[in-house]
């Protein structure tokens, strides 16, 4: 089946754009598919990185919420209750009582804290720090949000032009796409099979791909899109627009507004909230001006299955009449296209079960992204290019894949950091990240001195697989929970970890190994292939022909 191609010269340009635009992102992008591909996971790793956390959390609806504000005022005498703060409830994946608020400063300022209570025995964790990051390391990582100011924007244009690579590419490959998604095959020379490899997922995640490309760009950089929205729609007013899509974010309150001593608590609103909607999850508590007449109590719901399950009740903390609703399963398109938006991106709907199709669309989206950098370096691997201009390919291409596949090993070592820094050390979470980093930095600079590609991804797959595989056995010397013991305690979160970094390990490694066999064999053909020669009579005074390289630099 052939589809009816572009036009010659609109071809070509669909074609160099798609490659130029491809290859500038193509490192950032693997970081923001692979970091990503694991954060999905933030929630469900909590109980892994911190063993504190790792007991039986009670009924959110027995908790009380009241009791806990009243301790974080006395125990914390610098917190600032008239600004905006809030409180997450406790859930299977984590069973204490998150706290996020605002301290004063000794100059007069404020500052944003956050806090962890024990659900039963409601003792407050110090909070100058949080002891554990891991998660949200590789959460942040995928926003780049290690680049101050601008790495946020930065990643919204990466996947700005991730979509219009998205667009190009299929415009490239329209006439016969259909035809080499079935013409798939890993025989041939490198070049065809990188084409058909990128050329055939690409196809198979096309959707999941421009999900992603519009969810990151519209996330990225929000901002820079409201600001023209406003400007059309709402005369320049940012906070119109915002109240249209967020009214609980777009109210506004006087800071002089009078005093309420006995206003609604949070534990009404709880329990009231949680009998109108006895299936949804309430997922967080928050409040802004509390304590004042105009002050305000918000809930936000969700069931944590539907693409639109999730809403937002605003009461009022005088007397606690219900001021603004945006409800469940029942919201206007301007007014649930944020969250579907936000659901679409996090993949907090449809359970763990689509939380694992994603993180496997995401891995083939990496193979996507490293097939296409390979073709573009097999493509510029001949004649009509000059020494000077193939050594600076392969240069880029040798930087590319070192960036890329050593987040696997370095991957691997942030959780290993994560049991070997010790829980009560101060600062931990720098000691952690510093693991993290640093082992990327060392491994990207080691991978440069590797200029076989073959050699580069074998040896990143040994490391970071060796690594996984001693991920169960430090959580089990550290913590003494082993994967046995987590298994029969049915704690299956950690259970889930230790196994799953077994299996890559193992799978890894089997790779590696067949790597180092499949060198070996050529090593072998070599041999046999010069003794032949050897024993070739000489016919002639030509010299001897070169021996072919066996081993093939364009190959991963």
């Amino acid at each position: 089946m052939k589809l009816n191609a572009l036009k010659p010269r609109l071809h070509n340009i669909m074609f160099h754009t798609h490659t130029v635009s491809g290859i500038v992102i193509s490192f950032a992008l693997f970081v923001c598919f692979y970091a990503g591909a694991v954060a999905l996971f933030m929630d469900e790793l909590y109980r892994w990185e911190n063993p504190e956390a790792r007991f039986e959390a009670p009924v959110p609806s027995a908790v009380d919420y009241d009791k806990i504000v009243q301790l974080v005022k006395t125990e914390i005498p610098d917190f600032n209750p008239d600004k905006q703060f809030s409180m997450v409830p406790p859930n299977k994946m984590n069973p204490f009582v998150w706290l996020y608020g605002s301290i004063n400063t000794e100059d007069g300022k404020t500052k944003r804290f956050s806090t962890s209570i024990h659900p039963i025995t409601y003792e407050i964790i110090p909070f100058e720090e949080p002891k554990t990051h891991m998660a949200l390391t590789l959460y942040e990582l995928h926003f780049f949000h290690q680049i101050p100011v601008i790495g946020l924007y930065l990643s919204g244009l990466v996947a700005f032009f991730f979509l219009f690579a998205i667009i190009t590419g299929v415009l490239t490959h329209w006439k016969n796409i259909v035809n080499k998604f079935y013409a798939f095959t890993v025989k041939g020379k490198w070049k065809q099979i990188w084409t058909n490899g990128h050329i055939s997922l690409g196809m198979i995640t096309l959707p999941f791909q421009i999900i992603y490309a519009v969810t990151g760009a519209l996330l990225g950089l929000s901002i820079l899109l409201l600001a023209p929205s406003a400007f059309l729609m709402f005369d320049g007013d940012r906070n119109e627009i915002v109240k249209t899509i967020r009214p609980d974010a777009g109210r506004t309150y006087d800071q002089n507004a009078k005093v309420v001593e006995n206003g609604v608590s949070f534990n009404t609103i709880y329990h009231r909230v949680s009998t109108a909607y006895p299936n949804k999850e309430i997922t967080i508590l928050y409040t802004a001006n509390n304590g004042k007449e105009d002050g305000t109590v918000n809930v936000r719901v969700d069931d944590k299955t539907g693409i639109a399950g999730d809403g937002i009740f605003m009461y009022s903390y005088k007397d606690g009449t219900l001021l603004e609703a945006i409800e469940p399963d029942q919201k206007s398109y301007a007014r649930g296209a944020y969250g579907v938006l936000i659901k679409l991106h996090y993949a907090t709907f449809g359970g763990i079960f689509l939380k694992i199709i994603y993180f496997i669309l995401a891995m083939i989206t990496c193979y996507i992204i490293i097939s296409g950098v390979m073709i573009w370096r097999t493509a510029r691997d001949n004649k009509k290019y000059t020494d000077k201009q193939r050594r600076f390919h392969h240069k880029v291409t040798k930087g590319y894949l070192a960036i890329c596949l050593s987040m696997y090993p370095a991957f691997a070592m942030i959780f290993i950091g994560n049991k070997l820094v010790p829980m009560d050390l101060p600062g931990r979470v720098s000691y952690v990240n510093a693991v993290f980093f640093l082992s990327w930095l060392i491994l990207v600079l080691v991978g440069l001195f590797w200029n076989n590609y073959r050699k580069l991804n074998r040896n990143y797959i040994l490391i970071g697989s060796v690594l996984g595989l001693l991920i169960p056995l430090v959580n089990g010397l550290v913590t003494g929970d082993w994967i046995w013991k987590t298994l029969m305690k049915q704690e299956f979160y950690v259970f889930s970890v230790d196994m799953t970094w077994l299996i890559i390990g193992a799978f890894g490694l089997a790779i590696g190994i067949f790597y180092l066999k499949q060198k070996e064999n050529q090593k072998d053909r070599k041999g046999v292939r010069v003794k032949e020669i050897q024993r070739q009579p000489i016919r002639s005074k030509e010299p001897t022909p070169a021996l072919q390289n066996f081993s093939d630099n364009n190959a991963l």
